[in-house]
Parts: structure tokens; C-alpha cells; sequence
């Protein structure tokens, strides 16, 4: 996989998760220790996640951050 489809996959699985906790964005924004508005930009892949923002929201999901990544 390329690097553009590995960042569009990843966003789409934190934002799926994201949707299917039923998780606020600004929330979740907040436990990434990142603005709601770098947010938006990560899911809708114009900028890729970082390591520690992954752990920050899977960590408030509760979701393993290995979840996001398999295969990606």
C-alpha cells in the first residue's frame, strides 16, 4: 500500500470507531491532545496520525491502537 492509502485506511478506521462509540469529536479531540479542527483534518486524511494521538484516542475509546493499524 501506498503512503496516501495507509493515511485515508487509518483515518477511516479511527473514524468508524469513533462513530461507533458514539464518541463527541471534540471529546475525543481533547483525550488526543489535539485541536478538534487537527481532528478533522487526521480523519479525513489531509494529515496523517501520529503515533501518541492514536494512543490517545484509542485509549479513550478503549479500543487497542493495534485495531487502527492492522494492515494498513
Amino acid at each position: 500500500m501506498d503512503r496516501n492509502t495507509t493515511t485515508a485506511t487509518l483515518a477511516r478506521r479511527v473514524s468508524l470507531a469513533i462513530s461507533e462509540a458514539g464518541a463527541d469529536v471534540l471529546i475525543v479531540a481533547s483525550a488526543a491532545d489535539i485541536t478538534p479542527a487537527e481532528l478533522e483534518d487526521r480523519l479525513s486524511g489531509r494529515v496523517e496520525f501520529q503515533l501518541s494521538e492514536l494512543c490517545g484516542v484509542g485509549g479513550f475509546l478503549r479500543i487497542p491502537v493495534s485495531r487502527f493499524m492492522e494492515a494498513a
